[in-house]
């Protein structure tokens, strides 16, 4: 082999270095944003998951407590033809 086959092998097998070195800094970039990425899809379940329990809390108590109608009247007339309005609210006990 001559000279200048070698050197050209060598220049080749440095531009392939290169060439992989960029590869592999773009692999671990990748990962770290990929790991940052998964970090912060969890803070987001995370947050989903306490809406929810909240949530499923809230719902529990409207469907565990007792409703009361509270009339409400539209005008200041006691003998007015318009009928009442009713409010429910849950109370704790009836």
């Amino acid at each position: 082999m001559s000279t200048q086959a070698i050197a050209d092998r060598l220049e080749q097998k440095k531009q392939e270095l290169a060439a992989l070195q960029k590869v592999r800094a773009l692999s671990e970039s990748t990962d770290a944003h990929c790991m940052e990425l998964d970090r912060q899809i969890a803070k987001i379940v995370q947050q989903y998951e306490a809406i929810l329990r909240i949530a499923s809390g809230w719902s529990n108590a409207f469907e565990n407590a007792a409703l009361v109608d509270i009339p409400q009247t539209n005008s200041t007339e006691e003998d007015s033809e318009q009928p009442e309005s009713v409010i429910r609210i849950p109370v704790e006990d009836v």
